[in-house]
């Protein structure tokens, strides 16, 4: 009886603890064509024309941080010079994220001249298939 007490106890702990929020500042490879939003009109203006991919985020998610290689290499990808890449901390942006019914994360926005054309929830979505949406888009 104690024993299962105290591995009820252990993995209540273990649940809590490996969801605790961590508010470290993302970071971005060095010449990264992935620009961090930080304002609603920076969004907009980016969106505004051609086509752009929206990755919405927040630091202490473990499936965001798992999927943002994956939204770097796309971003980094020399086919896709014409695209507009943005992130989007929903924490700290959360005016972004609510006009845009981000609820949420991580999820990834496709748009064209402003308009939204297709959105992602979730991770494990591939550079390939993130990069085949982009030009299905355009």
């Amino acid at each position: 009886m104690i024993s299962r007490i105290l591995l009820l106890v252990l993995s209540v702990s273990f649940l809590f603890s490996s969801c605790k929020k961590d508010e470290s500042p993302i970071v971005l490879e060095p010449g990264s064509n992935l620009k961090e939003i930080s304002s609603l009109s920076s969004f907009e203006s980016e969106i505004k024309t051609g086509v752009s991919m929206m990755y919405f985020h927040a630091t202490w998610c473990s499936i965001c941080n798992a999927q943002k290689p994956n939204i770097e290499a796309t971003a980094n990808d020399a086919e896709l010079k014409a695209f507009k890449f943005g992130i989007v901390d929903k924490d700290k942006h959360s005016d972004i994220a609510t006009k845009f019914n981000i609820s949420g994360q991580p999820v990834t926005v496709f748009f064209k001249d402003g308009i939204e054309k297709q959105r992602l929830s979730g991770g494990g979505h591939s550079p390939q298939k993130l990069k085949d949406i982009l030009k299905s888009i355009n």
